[in-house]
């Protein structure tokens, strides 16, 4: 099933970094990420580049820097390779050191996503982790859940306002 997938997997990989190529995180040193960003909007990267690409990140990572832990993931959900095995518990363990990205991705998988299993609860969570911290698409995600009481919450227009207020305020 999951080789069936993989094409509209990747496609939707990609779009999703596209648009989350804008948030930074601040605490993190950025090699890694720079050396991606422009690989990113490019139609057909060059595998040579993404190798390199991939050296910086697994230096930076096995220093401890969880954000080029994250950008390690994504090379190896679709950009240079499919490892969603080896992808999965790197984009945990970013998600679990506070990179907001991958808390987004955990919650949107837990959501709607084939990589991991259903769990609304889970899913709320990882949203929540995310907002905190000005993710500004789980604001509006947070906004839409509570605006139309979605994963177990009840509908809340004020919190679905301030959600959205919030996210507005974002200047990522």
């Amino acid at each position: 099933m999951l080789h069936a997938t993989m094409p509209s997997m990747v496609a939707g990989i990609l779009g999703l970094v596209a648009m989350l190529s804008g948030y930074a995180q601040e605490s993190s040193p950025l090699m890694c990420r720079d050396a991606l960003r422009p690989v990113l909007l490019q139609a057909n990267p060059d595998p040579a580049a993404l190798i390199d690409i991939q050296h910086v990140c697994e230096g930076q990572a096995a220093a401890g820097d969880p954000d080029a832990l994250y950008q390690l993931s994504l090379l190896h959900l679709g950009l240079l390779d499919w490892q969603p095995d080896k992808a999965i518990p790197m984009l945990r363990s970013a998600a679990e050191s506070g990179i907001s990205e991958a808390q987004y991705w955990m919650a949107w998988q837990r959501e709607a996503g084939p990589l991991l299993d259903n769990d609304p609860e889970r899913a709320l969570h990882w949203y929540l982790l995310a907002g905190k911290q000005e993710h500004r698409l789980a604001l509006g995600r947070l906004a839409d859940i509570y605006a139309n009481g979605e994963l177990g919450e009840m509908a809340d227009n004020k919190k679905a306002s301030q959600y959205r207020a919030q996210a507005a305020r974002c200047k990522n």
